[in-house]
Parts: structure tokens; C-alpha cells; sequence
């Protein structure tokens, strides 16, 4: 667990790890599979005017920064890695960690300059936060809040497919809340949206970080109540209706959506 919340830009020294990106992607080195880098091995390819400590581990500061150019051209021990394809060798600590870097590099790219007067932002490590001098308001990472919901009907459960599945990937329902909404309308809502299903007798299953780019997911059950699937074909491509003793590929354990499918199975 990361064992101290700190989000404060500074500068590593030689005794510091880093969590390095370029171009959204995660810099790891490839025999060892480590992404909690040594500043001294790094310190010429890094930009240290978007360097921030954001945790402890093992009384080590981490910080997370970008990389100015593609590492892995001059250090063949290194790659550049999509986080997405390396979830299911995390550790939850490790995807902990992983999870708040790119979400705070996400959030330094997205807050450089002030979206009233235009200037560029200021920093304040008392708040750990960007503002700009012009109404002193502070600009804190933004997270979306989403849900995501199994919907069960006996010993069957709804899974669907968008687009950007890998082949006979299928997935539990998910959406944004909007303003306005609770958590609960949010799921009857994109519900019905997506596959024309009312539900009834929704339960808290638990929440996941998210960092693509930068969600929290927040896990149901939902009991199916009424309705045929109509799909929203600019949301999802399939869905079905699957029994728990046949299942299509369905994501990682890892993820939150795996955790709700398999979890209703232990419990059927």
C-alpha cells in the first residue's frame, strides 16, 4: 500500500525511485519486469520541471516524471510497456502505485495554464495543487467517477462487448455518473441505455483506480428485473445473457469487472 499520500513537485536525488512514462507509456526494465527506477540510472533522459513525489515505499521516496525522450533507444535493458498488458503481474500495491503516477502526469499535461486568463499555472506544494494568480482557485487531479455492474438473472449474468474488446472479450456494464446523479440512478440509467434492461436490488460490491485516464470505478450487483437486450450499438457491439458454467474471455482478475464476475461465481 502506498503508505503516505503526498503529491508535492520536487526533485529526486540518487537515493530516489522513479515511475517514468513516455507517451503514455510505462518505462520498464525488461529481464527484471522493475518499474521502481534509480534516478542515477535515469537522471539524463528526464525532465525535472514535471517531477513529483507522490508515496514512500520501503522508507524510499517515489516520484513519478516524464521522460524526454524514448529510453529504451539507448538502454536496451528497457522497454516501453502499455500498463493495460501488464496488469495481471501486479501486485495490488504495485498497481497502487502505478495507478496514482499516471494519473498525476495525466493531470500535470492537462493543468499547465489557466483556463480563464490563459497563463501558465502556478504550483503550491501547501495544496499540492496548480492555481493561477488570477482568481486563486486551485486545480486538483480530477477523477470521473464510474460504475460498473454485474446483472445477474438466476445462474446467468449479462456481459458485453464494445469495440475495443480484444476478440471474444466480454465485460461487465460501465459507465460515467453525471451531474446530478447518485451511484444508483447512474446504474439504472446506463443500464438501460446501453441494453435496454431494467434492475432491481442493487448491492455495493467495491471500487477500483482506474487510470485510463483517470477513473474511479465504482462496483455493483444489479438483479435483473424486466427487458429484452436492445443493444446501443455506438456503446457496445454484443451482448448476451451467459450461464455462470460457460463463460466467454472475460477480463483479468485484476481488474474490477473480473473481480465481479468472479466473485458471483464462487458465491453460484
Amino acid at each position: 500500500m502506498i503508505n503516505k499520500l503526498v503529491r508535492k513537485k520536487s526533485k529526486p536525488d540518487d537515493n530516489s525511485n522513479l515511475i517514468v512514462f513516455y507517451q503514455d507509456k510505462l518505462v520498464l526494465k525488461q529481464e527484471s519486469n522493475e518499474f521502481f527506477l534509480n534516478y542515477e540510472d535515469l537522471k539524463n533522459f528526464i525532465s525535472l520541471n514535471d517531477t513529483f513525489l507522490i508515496g514512500y515505499k520501503d522508507n524510499k521516496e517515489i516520484y513519478v516524471c516524464k521522460a524526454n525522450t524514448d529510453v529504451s533507444k539507448y538502454d536496451e535493458s528497457i522497454s516501453l510497456v502499455d500498463l493495460r498488458f501488464i496488469l495481471s503481474n501486479l501486485e495490488q500495491d504495485e498497481f497502487l502505485f502505478i495507478s496514482r503516477a499516471k494519473q498525476i502526469i495525466y493531470w500535470s499535461q492537462n493543468a499547465q495554464f489557466c483556463g480563464v486568463c490563459g497563463k501558465e499555472n502556478l504550483f503550491s506544494d501547501k495544496e499540492g495543487a496548480f492555481y493561477c494568480e488570477c482568481r486563486k482557485t486551485f486545480n486538483y487531479p480530477a477523477i470521473s467517477p464510474c460504475i460498473i455492474t454485474l446483472i445477474h438473472r438466476n445462474n446467468k449474468i449479462l456481459l458485453g462487448r464494445n469495440a475495443y474488446f480484444p476478440k471474444d472479450m466480454f465485460s461487465t456494464l460501465a459507465g460515467f455518473i453525471e451531474a446530478g446523479e447518485s451511484c444508483e440512478e447512474a446504474l439504472e440509467r446506463e443500464v438501460f441505455e446501453e441494453v435496454g434492461i431494467e434492475v432491481k436490488n442493487i448491492r455495493y460490491f467495491g471500487s477500483q483506480t482506474w487510470p485510463f485516464p483517470a477513473q474511479l470505478m465504482i462496483g455493483f450487483y444489479a438483479e435483473y428485473s424486466s427487458g429484452e437486450i436492445t443493444l446501443d450499438e455506438d456503446e457496445l457491439e454484443e451482448a448476451y445473457w451467459f450461464d455462470v458454467s460457460n463463460l466467454p474471455n472475460i477480463p483479468p482478475k485484476e481488474s474490477i469487472s473480473g473481480q465481479l464476475i468472479r466473485s458471483y461465481i464462487e458465491d453460484h
